[in-house]
């Protein structure tokens, strides 16, 4: 799980910012009350910085001019065309600092690292944007206005932080969700329901999910307009199974 975690911010070949600009952005941030600053600095040729933020820290790895971060596969794709996520780009990766790597997982962790992520990128020329864990590229606007809106009390971005991917039955299964609970979903669909309806069920679930932790046993819950859902854990326990009600 630990090499899993954290964001990649992805720049086009040649533009990734120097440890010298996030000085200078944090030090502008600063003084519009945002906290997070630099709590380690080594030489600048080794292109990192360690951060610290609502009392957690985090490395900041590839900015020049070091060299980039590795770059993650573009598993699932959000607001991006398929020409912009194969275009030659450079990743510079927000990481959990290793004292906090064993809880990469942990909301408050998952929270502040993602609100640092999402200012960074929102003052950096960045081209897109990946969670790590999900292998989901996003566009940065995108990536910005979820997280905001999640950090700010709305839904969980299920298709963001996690994918939502077809099933051959009709229905979808989740990816990266087991990042946060150990547990992948399956959610089967009703005929007479629109794929986009299917999308936002499922969300409302994984919100549930990621708020409350693993399924240990059966449960029963109302989806939309009073429908019937029952979760189930799978028998070794790595996925959870939602029918509907007829």
């Amino acid at each position: 799980m630990q090499g899993r975690a954290g964001i990649s911010l992805l720049f086009a070949a040649g533009s990734r910012p120097t440890v010298g600009d996030i000085e200078t952005l944090l030090d502008v941030q600063a003084s519009a009350g945002q906290t997070a600053r630099i709590s380690h600095r080594p030489e600048d040729e080794h292109g990192w910085l360690e951060l610290l933020a609502s009392g957690l820290t985090f490395d900041l790895r590839g900015l020049a001019p070091g060299r980039a971060a590795p770059l993650p596969d573009a598993s699932h794709v959000y607001g991006l065309s398929v020409d912009q996520s194969a275009t030659a780009l450079e990743a510079v990766a927000l990481l959990p600092g290793p004292h906090i790597a064993g809880g990469a997982a942990l909301l408050p962790v998952v929270r502040t690292l993602l609100r640092l992520g999402a200012s960074l990128a929102m003052e950096l020329p960045v081209t897109a944007v990946c969670w790590n864990p999900a292998g989901a590229w996003m566009d940065p606007k995108y990536f910005t206005r979820i997280m905001f809106s999640w950090l700010s009390g709305g839904p969980f971005p299920a298709l963001g932080l996690t994918a939502l991917l077809p099933h051959a039955d009709g229905g979808v299964r989740s990816a990266g969700l087991d990042f946060f609970i150990g547990q992948e979903l399956h959610l089967g669909r009703r005929d007479s329901e629109e794929g986009t309806d299917t999308l936002k069920i499922a969300g409302r679930i994984i919100d549930r999910l990621v708020a409350h932790g693993p399924l240990q046993r059966a449960e029963t819950f109302a989806g939309a307009d009073g429908e019937l859902l029952l979760a189930e854990p799978s028998a070794d326990g790595r996925r959870i199974m939602v029918t509907r009600s007829a």
